[in-house]
Parts: C-alpha cells; structure tokens; sequence
C-alpha cells in the first residue's frame, strides 16, 4: 500500500517537473525565435526600428500572447508604447526621421 502511495507521488513529481521544463523551454525558443526575428527585420534607422506584436506575431507565426510574453521577458527587447504596442532591438524609442537633417532640409520639407 506503502508502495503506490510513494510510487503516485513520485509520479506526481515527475509530471510536475516535467510540465515546468516543457513550459520554460517553450518560452525560452519563443525569445529567441522574436529576438531573432526583430534583429533580421528590423534596422537602426528611422521607422524601421520598430514593430508592432502583430507584425512580429506574423512574422514568427505565434500568437499575440506568446510574442508579448516572450517581448517582456527578455531584456534585449526594449518596449515602446505609445499609443500602439511597439518593440525594438535598437533602441528604448524610436529615432526621429529629422535626427541627421540639417536645419536647411528641415525646412524644405516644411514648405
């Protein structure tokens, strides 16, 4: 009697840790797969160094969910929200498209 109770708890345990390596495994390949999908489409210049969960989630093709929660997870993605959910590799915010103009192409494009 001794025997199965001992032999269900091990069990038990075993399942158990298992479900936790499974589920941490899972999470750690979502990262790697978004971090190296934002690193290959995605660059340092400006507007195209952030995307969105959606565009990411296609282009990794995993879900919202999963994409937000391995984003938040790793901290090579840095989150930006303004408005719309957004994550980079490059950068905290995204650069201003004005960043490398000089006053006087500035100006031809306000006129």
């Amino acid at each position: 009697m001794t025997d199965i109770i001992i032999n269900t708890a091990i069990s038990f345990i075993v399942i158990g840790l298992l479900g936790w390596f499974i589920a941490k495994s899972r999470n750690f390949i979502d990262r790697y797969k978004v971090y190296q999908w934002l690193k290959s489409n995605t660059s340092d210049t400006a507007g195209k160094s952030h995307v969105d969960t959606i565009e990411i989630a296609k282009g990794t093709k995993l879900s919202d969910d999963r994409v937000r929660k391995a984003c938040m997870s790793c901290r090579k993605i840095y989150r930006y929200s303004n408005g719309k959910e957004k994550w980079s590799v490059w950068r905290k915010e995204p650069q201003s498209i004005y960043d490398n103009l000089t006053k006087d192409e500035i100006e031809r494009m306000m006129y």
